[in-house]
């Protein structure tokens, strides 16, 4: 669920910045194929199998999870399913046979974006490319162009607290994912990639299970558009702290570091 501000922070501005070829605004990246079925094997603390089903060029996408952690001797279960609309993004757990729905924050800041003028649209182009990188670097990671070829796919390869993430050049999907947070390792590999159309009932929400709302995280997502918007827009509005030693971390405080790795984990698919 989107209940934290970091979170949508790092959808709306870490994302653009890994599909810098934007077409109407930073949010609205057309990815190169129109339909993609993508399979992961998961290894190490987690274990299983994950499947990505794309359409219409990126703006819906079905992610359905299957996965065993071992800790202390106990083994879990979980299966989950993630379905991404232009407006909605739903959660669900179908081993509590429970879900959840909040709205797509990539809606809120292109609803913003689409009322700004010429000029400041060009700006806010400039500056999103501007932030989402420094909000990269301010957290002590590096993105590298074109680092590797998966499946036939030149990557980009993002390293950010404590993840190594490749995504197809110059999108947001990765096809391979590998996290050491703590001493717990975890990775992600794409092992088939079809760019055959998606079944649509790879789309349809579980049977039997009604998503649960949260107006307060819509609300706070909405908000957080306007402001984002607000300060993209200002030509001076984006400046990142950086100190002598470049230790950019010590800016943040040790709760919101721990709450944006937990977020980049969510985003890129290394947990729930």
């Amino acid at each position: 669920m989107l209940k934290n501000v970091l979170f949508i922070l790092v959808i709306c501005l870490v994302a653009p910045i890994m599909a810098i070829a934007a077409s109407d605004s930073p949010w609205e990246a057309k990815l190169p194929f129109e339909s993609a079925a993508i399979s992961y094997t998961l290894t190490g603390m987690q274990e299983g199998h994950e499947s990505l089903y794309i359409r219409n060029y990126g703006r819906e996408s079905a992610t359905y999870r299957e996965t065993t952690t071992t800790m202390m001797g106990i083994t879990m279960l979980e299966k989950t399913v993630e379905i991404v609309t232009p407006e909605w993004i739903y959660s669900f757990d179908l081993t509590e046979q429970a879900g959840s729905k909040v709205v797509n924050p990539e809606k809120y800041m292109i609803e913003e974006y689409n009322q700004l003028t010429a000029t400041e649209k060009k700006t806010v182009q400039a500056n999103t490319e501007k932030m989402g990188m420094g909000a990269a670097d301010a957290m002590g990671g590096t993105l590298e162009k074109n680092a590797t070829k998966i499946l036939g796919y030149n990557c980009d390869k993002m390293s950010l607290m404590g993840s190594i993430i490749y995504t197809i050049s110059g999108t947001s999907i990765p096809l391979r994912t590998e996290t050491d947070t703590m001493g717990m390792v975890m990775k992600s590999e794409a092992t088939a990639f079809d760019k055959g159309a998606s079944k649509a009932s790879f789309f349809e929400l579980p049977a039997g299970i009604i998503p649960e709302q949260y107006p307060e995280a819509d609300a706070e997502a909405k908000a957080i558009a306007a402001e984002t918007m607000e300060m993209l827009k200002d030509p001076e509005g984006v400046k990142m702290p950086i100190d002598d030693d470049n230790n950019r971390m010590q800016h943040i405080p040790k709760e919101e570091q721990d709450e944006m790795q937990k977020a980049m984990e969510v985003f890129f698919g290394i947990s729930e």
